[in-house]
């Protein structure tokens, strides 16, 4: 498609990335007066929006899921409607919210190459910022006041972008799930989410709450502090990254985890900052939902009580920068004709592990991470501010009005 293009009122000016089910731009929407701002839309394939209902309801989903979530810590939809466009034919578009920034697993990466870690004000003030997002998202009734039990379900780095003004946005809802329904059924019985960072009861296919999104941030977490994916898969022993996760377990890896705090970030062994955050991360890793923080509002909370660590003022300036000396060195490599790819983003010697997405049962699909469309649909990003969520005494969030409460033990699916 040639650009610029207005279609339904967007003006598209770039193509910020392209997959299997479609395409994401960079558009304009202009109003009287000189008005405009910048969004990002998820045009569905055509084609696979014709032979694929389930694709549409996908999209629709997380549009609904989107519009609900209204949090400063999860990204924004701003509209969902169907189009009709001679270049990219009848198909659904998704307007949300444009991120700049860059995905947590493009920083990780490029940090373990890194002799100068960041402080650890960074890392902790990420952490409550997830949770915090996730602690709203949780709590999410309808419009009768029952809980929704809405379940994000793939969690991970390549869904959480860290934006040029240091903040934390949790992307991709697009496969979450939701006891009580957001909308029309779509077909189900099958599991979907990211081995490395999926919770146990998530692997065993059993029923989910929010601390399974606790456990894949207990994971993030993890190879937030350390540098090392908490699910360790090595290449030529024959365990498959599922196989690995199933097996993970937070005793034989705390040694590790005591390790970077000492070294990486200077945390007197046995030391009350170094207890209670080894106490915080083995409860999020636990096997057990029940012995898992019940909401994220509880991890937020256990956070503040660092309060010798936890200085959000200085970890949101360590994350900015973090994100201008990852953009420059991208923008370093564009300049001169190179590309970063994974590999030169890894440590010499560390083997290449790739993420696996189960997308049913015996079916395990490549993810191609921060090539995705999923992550580049919201990787460029115009924060928009929004009030601070409340903490004390804050009300159920509702749901729209005529929103259906009916049960659904089915999963969505793409």
């Amino acid at each position: 498609m040639r650009l610029p293009r207005t279609i339904e009122g967007y003006e598209f000016v770039e193509l910020l990335g392209a997959g299997s089910f479609g395409s994401v731009y960079r558009a304009i929407i202009r109003g009287d007066l000189g008005f405009s701002q910048e969004v990002a839309v998820k045009v569905l394939d055509a084609v696979k929006a014709a032979q694929d209902p389930a694709s549409v309801a996908g999209m629709a989903n997380e549009a609904r899921i989107l519009s609900r979530v209204q949090h400063p810590n999860v990204v924004q939809a701003r509209h969902f409607r169907a189009i009709s466009d001679d270049a990219l034919g009848d198909t659904w578009i998704l307007v949300m919210e444009l991120v700049r920034g860059q995905t947590l697993r493009r920083l990780l990466r490029h940090d373990r190459t890194r002799l100068d870690p960041l402080p650890i004000s960074a890392p902790l003030l990420a952490i409550s910022e997830i949770a915090d997002g996730l602690h709203f998202a949780h709590r999410l009734v309808d419009s009768a006041g029952n809980h929704v039990g809405l379940v994000h379900r793939d969690l991970k780095p390549a869904n959480i972008v860290v934006t040029v003004e240091g903040r934390v946005k949790i992307l991709d809802f697009g496969i979450a799930w939701a006891k009580r329904r957001l909308g029309n059924e779509t077909d189900g019985g099958i599991t979907k989410g990211t081995p490395l960072y999926m919770s146990p009861e998530q692997l065993h296919g059993e029923p989910l709450d929010g601390r399974s999104d606790l456990y894949a941030l207990g994971a993030i977490a993890f190879e937030f502090l350390t540098g090392a994916p908490f699910v360790r898969v090595e290449e030529g022993n024959g365990v498959s990254p599922l196989d690995a996760a199933l097996k993970a377990r937070f005793e034989p890896r705390e040694p590790e985890l005591r390790w970077a705090l000492a070294r990486r970030y200077e945390l007197e062994d046995k030391g009350r900052p170094m207890e209670k955050l080894v106490s915080l991360m083995s409860s999020l890793l636990a096997q057990y939902p029940d012995k898992r923080p019940q909401e994220g509002g509880e991890v937020f909370d256990r956070l503040e009580g660092l309060w010798e660590l936890h200085r959000p003022s200085h970890g949101r300036g360590a994350l900015r920068q973090w994100v201008e000396t990852r953009t420059a060195r991208d923008r370093d490599l564009e300049s001169t004709g190179e590309q970063a790819s994974d590999a030169s983003l890894e440590p010499a010697g560390r083997p290449q592990v790739s993420e696996t997405v189960i997308l049913s049962r015996g079916t395990v699909a490549e993810d191609d991470g921060d090539t995705s469309i999923d992550a580049i649909s919201m990787s460029a990003v115009e924060p928009v501010a929004v009030p601070e969520p409340r903490r004390e005494g804050d009300g159920p969030h509702e749901l729209g009005p005529g929103e259906d409460s009916g049960e659904s033990k089915k999963w969505w699916k793409w």
